[in-house]
């Protein structure tokens, strides 16, 4: 757990964080840094997960619904995957960082062993899909944050290793929204 220090302006008014396209995210830390510039943050209620390239730059993203996270995806990895099959015509990196809000009326409580396990699963199912869970950033509004990938793995630093292949006869698309 980290704390997580909101740097946008109280009277956003015109305010304009910076683009995602604009950051290499090679990391947690890299995510988070950038999260502390969006002010949808703290307000979302659903899971976006961004798409980036084996550069680490930010290409598509997708957002969950407000029951999803990162332990319905690791029980049913299609609703993760759906963005991959709707697609409006940009490429979709396969390298995927989900930021799941948690709120104080959320039942699904505090980050734990639960999150982690579910992660690795989750991990474990994208990638038959040609698909690399680079991390799952949780986000309370006390404000913290945890990575689930260093809760596993130690670190927040993300390896991009060799483009996933999925395991399937027939090819997946490669386009989400």
């Amino acid at each position: 757990m980290h704390p997580f220090t909101p740097r946008w302006p109280d009277d956003d008014d015109g305010y304009v964080p910076p683009d995602p396209f604009d950051i290499p995210f090679r990391s947690a830390t890299d995510l988070v840094d950038w999260a502390e510039t969006e002010p949808l943050t703290l307000w979302n209620t659903f899971p976006e997960v961004l798409h980036l390239g084996d550069d680490g730059l930010f290409r598509c993203h997708s957002r969950g619904s407000l029951i999803d996270g990162v332990r319905l995806f690791a029980q049913q990895p299609s609703r993760m995957l759906r963005a991959r099959a709707t697609s409006t015509g940009a490429p979709c990196g396969d390298y995927w960082v989900m930021m799941e809000p948690r709120h104080p009326w959320d039942r699904r409580g505090a980050v734990d062993e639960r999150d982690a396990a579910c992660f690795l699963k989750l991990r474990r199912s994208l990638a038959r899909q040609g698909v690399w869970l680079l991390d799952v950033v949780v986000f309370d509004q006390s404000p913290r944050w945890w990575s689930l990938h260093e809760l596993t793995s130690g670190t927040t630093a993300w390896e991009f290793p060799a483009r996933p292949r999925a395991r399937l006869r027939r090819p997946t698309p490669r386009r989400c929204e």
